[in-house]
């Protein structure tokens, strides 16, 4: 019995390793689900860095979706497999607001994000909404 006990104890010790292990290195691209639309991105250095994506967006909420591109600056790190993140670029009077949230699987990362934009004394003029894409290492 405990020649059968240690390496199912190995087994099950080496499994939540496994899950977590970071994400292949290199570039990403993937489409937009329901849009088409492309997304890129790199991972280096444990982190995510490099994102541009085209989406739609509303802007005013006047039901008229336009082109937009994405990119935030800066990079999001990776932990446990995933990126959950918000962050803000600030333009004079204007904010983009990005938000992200990545889980890795190997070569292949699937998630959400989304931009919107605020300006100062108007609020949100402009939203993506959450999109969700799959992109793949290559």
């Amino acid at each position: 019995m405990r020649r059968f006990i240690l390496p199912l104890a190995v087994a099950i010790a080496f499994v939540p390793a496994t899950a977590l292990a970071a994400p292949s290195p290199g570039p990403y691209k993937g489409r937009i689900d329901h849009q088409g639309y492309e997304i890129t991105f790199t991972v280096k250095g444990g982190k995510m860095t490099k994102v541009v994506a085209r989406l739609l967006q509303d802007c005013d909420r006047d039901g008229s979706s336009e082109t937009m591109t994405l990119v935030p600056e800066g990079s999001f790190p990776i932990r446990g497999g995933r990126v959950k993140a918000s962050t803000k670029d600030v333009y004079d009077q204007s904010a983009a607001h990005y938000e992200l949230d990545v889980r890795f699987s190997g070569g292949t990362a699937k998630g959400w994000i989304r931009e919107y934009d605020t300006v100062e004394g108007s609020g949100v003029v402009c939203d993506t909404l959450k999109r969700t894409f799959t992109a793949k290492r290559g």
